[in-house]
């Protein structure tokens, strides 16, 4: 199980030892990374996967199914805004896992995407949107309310210029400011007319 430092990590050899976990831990799905660290006693293929091509996408590739997870509930909603995005005629390129946003559109306006289910506090519900650190990396956010059965309810098209400095956001369920730039995606298209004139 171990490996020799300087392991030449290349497709076919990730895949092998992807099913080598799949095959020992006997599951019928992708191993998390918690799985395979654990398995191996390091994060050599870990490390690999995230550098080369992310789990999601290996996933997808092997026709394994991800873990029922956050990881997997965020790219499921990547997915979507990108498919969204590419049937309103723009281009569209998937960022690797651990950039700094999700998404480039039409090779200039950076885009991140979150999703949230509706949180049921005794004060009221609403959405919450984790992002991670103040002054934003991207351009735009794409923001899905969810409902329990997995539908989308709303989307919400955000310029990071209004919520520059937010750590957090919070959607009231009736009621909240953020309701505003439902299905803004104008938004997406004037920031790549400008980007575009830009010479």
């Amino acid at each position: 199980m171990g490996y020799v430092r300087g392991t030449r990590w290349n497709e076919e050899l990730i895949k092998e030892k992807v099913l080598e976990v799949v095959s020992a831990l006997e599951l019928k799905r992708m191993p998390s990374q918690k799985e395979c660290e654990n398995y191996f006693k390091n994060c050599a293929l870990t490390n690999a996967i995230s550098r080369r091509m992310g789990w999601y996408v290996l996933a997808q590739e092997m026709g394994l199914p991800i873990k029922d997870s956050e990881t997997y509930f965020g790219k499921k909603h990547e997915q979507i805004a990108q498919e969204q995005l590419i049937s309103r005629g723009f281009e569209v390129r998937r960022m690797p896992t651990n950039f700094p946003y999700d998404l480039l559109v039409n090779d200039c306006v950076k885009v991140d995407v979150k999703a949230s289910k509706l949180y049921k506090g005794e004060h009221g519900n609403f959405y919450s949107f984790n992002l991670e650190k103040p002054f934003c990396t991207c351009d735009i956010y794409m923001l899905y309310l969810v409902g329990d059965d997995g539908s989308e309810k709303d989307l919400l098209i955000v310029p990071s210029k209004f919520v520059a400095t937010n750590t957090q956001i919070g959607v009231g369920e009736k009621t909240s400011k953020y309701h505003y730039y439902s299905g803004k995606w104008e938004y997406i298209g004037q920031y790549c007319n400008f980007l575009d004139s830009v010479s």
